[in-house]
């Protein structure tokens, strides 16, 4: 899968920022981006994805973060390039309670 390993996480609000990681076994952790040790959200169900029909190359992902202390679980649904290489985004919104929230996350970032 296109999005598997470490992204860069920012969002306008919410949980600022941190390191999005799509595991293979379906699930999502947020990490610190001072600790990348330290995990401060995981998925509360495993992440989906939607692969690209026929020529179309966008992939639809969607996942949740559960942040511990928050009753709400932040919901997010986006799209990203499969062939758009090392500096691909993945742009979409996401979505708690009644509110929206603005999220980008781009990479998959490597060390």
């Amino acid at each position: 899968n296109s999005f598997i390993g470490k992204w860069k996480y920012e969002a306008t609000k919410g949980i600022p920022q941190g390191e999005l990681v799509f595991l293979k076994n379906g699930e999502v952790e947020l990490r610190s981006i001072e600790d990348t040790t330290r995990v401060i959200a995981v998925g509360a169900v495993p992440w989906k994805y939607v692969s690209p029909k026929g020529s179309d190359t966008m992939v639809t992902v969607t996942f949740t973060l559960d942040e511990d202390g928050q009753d709400d679980v932040l919901i997010f649904q986006g799209v990203l390039d499969a062939a758009g290489g090392p500096n691909r985004e993945m742009e979409g919104a996401i979505a708690t309670g009644r509110a929206e929230i603005g999220a980008r996350g781009s990479g998959p970032m490597k060390k």
